[in-house]
């Protein structure tokens, strides 16, 4: 059971990260402009304090002018810093020009610029991965980071941008997979619906 789960997943994967490729950078730009538009739009997101976002890589929908924005509105910003394998911590991004290379030459605030912060005081986080569905499901990439941190961080709206082809009718979820709370597009809104420790029920809408 679990070897056909893990297939599956590694299927849906190299599903997911060809049509995320497919875009053109024109393509790419212009929906990143819509989703993180309709995201500064999003009511918990409105009424956030401090917001955890991520370094999007080059085929990920581009967070950067949303982290300038955001910073600009006087939010507490911060990102993912990889301390151990599978395991991550969130430190304050101050200003743009904060961002180092950090493990795995991903971007991360500079140490000696922002602190490190407890995820108990985090009320949104932006939560990449390769694939999501209606159920709150979703697909990361692998390393088990974010399910490892986002329990760590109850109050914490857990939130998805993403491309639209992201989105699918089921995402194979295991015992240790934590599910999301809301998950924006360019063309809809998804209320997810899941029974668990985070929440207990949500509803479910589409707009």
């Amino acid at each position: 059971m679990a070897a056909d789960m893990t297939g599956e997943k590694k299927a849906l994967r190299r599903e997911m990260l060809a049509r995320r490729r497919a875009f053109s950078a024109q393509e790419r730009t212009a929906l990143s402009e819509m989703i993180c538009a309709r995201a500064l739009d999003f009511p918990a997101v409105k009424a956030a304090r401090t917001i955890m976002l991520y370094a999007a890589t080059a085929e990920e929908i581009d967070l950067y002018p949303l982290m300038e924005q955001l910073l600009t509105e006087g939010r507490r910003i911060a990102l993912p810093e990889i301390v151990g394998s599978g395991v991550m911590e969130a430190r304050v991004l101050p200003a743009m020009d904060a961002l180092t290379p950090g493990a795995f030459g991903i971007l991360t605030p500079d140490p000696a610029r922002g602190d490190r912060i407890s995820p108990e005081e985090i009320d949104v986080i932006i939560v990449p991965g390769a694939a999501f569905d209606a159920d709150g499901g979703r697909l990361g990439l692998g390393g088990g980071y974010y399910d490892r941190f986002l329990p760590r961080a109850p109050r914490a709206v857990r939130l998805v941008l993403a491309y639209d082809v992201q989105i699918v009718p089921h995402v194979p979820m295991g015992a240790q997979d934590v599910r999301v709370d809301a998950i924006l597009s360019e063309r809809r809104t998804i209320f997810c619906k899941y029974m668990g420790n985070h929440g207990g029920v949500r509803s479910f809408e589409t707009t």
